[in-house]
């Protein structure tokens, strides 16, 4: 079977996934918010914050 990935546009550039300009390289992506009545609703629940930023922005305690 001859699977090609499809292009994913994506800004979120402190996720782990997100390279180039605008380009998400997660093998699979999943939207969450069951709720969501338009785009702002929905979120990303395959985003993974970068260990750079991550040690940049520690997280408050």
């Amino acid at each position: 079977m001859n699977k090609e990935k499809n292009y994913i546009s994506c800004e979120a550039v402190n996720c782990l996934y997100h390279k180039g300009k605008d380009t998400c390289t997660a093998e699979k992506i999943k939207v969450a918010n069951q709720g969501a009545c338009c785009c702002d609703d929905t979120k990303c629940s395959s985003f993974k914050m970068t260990e750079a930023t991550t040690k940049n922005n520690p997280m408050p305690t």
